[in-house]
């Protein structure tokens, strides 16, 4: 996922737009690998089948899944995030949350899909690691308006094929209302849909990336996949994340 060329989005929480972040070419192979591989550690949202980082199943599949598996080594260390990371420090400073600074990178921690804890390397330090998935969802696959895990740090999707506008699936940016309690909003993953307001939406085209700060209003969804026929929506989408909660700070008194 190349991080050269990008967009700077005008939205509600810092976002970052890359066309052609893959090739059309390497999102063909990587999507085939995960459609062949047919074998899924659950499945979510309606239909959303997922091959989670931490699984053995996960890392079967990059034993037999070549381009999978450089797409992964790529990105799973600390030099990416880092660079990320000075992607968002110098492109948004009017960010209401600061980004926290952290020292401690593992390659082979991983956070569990249900619940908080995270597994493998133990310890009270402040740890950062890429949480990830390869994904294919069917039709009925949606995702309510929420903002993700209070470990995550930043967050990022690959589609690795393109949607017809009229197959839905699209990411839905939300922003919070005037005139609500905000600190009381933020307090839950899930928001009120009256406390919340539609901002954009991207539709999956093949190669497009989108990277986003996981801050406490992040607040996006998917609106409902509604395909004519057997079209798949296949993606990977990741975080890298902390070993513990996130402890943001405001640099304004916005909220």
């Amino acid at each position: 996922m190349q991080l050269k060329k990008f967009q700077v989005i005008n939205s509600p929480f810092p976002i970052i737009f890359i066309k052609n972040s893959l090739k059309k070419r390497l999102c063909n192979k990587i999507a085939k690998e995960i459609e062949l591989h047919n074998n899924y550690d659950d499945n979510v949202m309606g239909g959303r089948n997922r091959i989670n980082k931490g699984s053995n199943n996960f890392f079967n599949f990059l034993k037999i899944s070549k381009n999978s598996k450089r797409f992964y080594s790529k990105i799973n260390n600390h030099s990416y995030f880092k660079e990320i990371k000075k992607i968002f420090d110098k492109n948004f400073p009017n960010i209401i949350w600061n980004i926290p600074q952290f020292k401690f990178f593992s390659k082979k921690n991983y956070g569990l899909q249900k619940g908080k804890d995270l597994v493998m390397e133990k310890s009270k330090k402040s740890i950062v690691n890429l949480d990830m998935d390869f994904s294919l969802s069917n039709s009925g696959y949606a995702r309510e308006p929420h903002r993700d895990r209070e470990t995550r740090i930043i967050n990022f999707l690959v589609y690795l094929n393109t949607i017809p506008k009229n197959y839905g699936g699209a990411l839905k940016i939300y922003s919070l209302k005037k005139n609500t309690n905000k600190k009381k909003i933020l307090e839950s993953r899930f928001p009120n849909k009256k406390n919340i307001r539609l901002e954009k939406k991207f539709f999956p085209k093949k190669g497009d990336a989108i990277i986003f700060l996981s801050s406490p209003d992040s607040y996006h969804g998917v609106s409902k996949f509604k395909p004519n026929g057997n079209h798949k929506r296949v993606f990977i989408y990741g975080s890298f994340s902390l070993n513990k909660s996130v402890e943001w700070v405001k640099k304004t008194n916005l909220y």
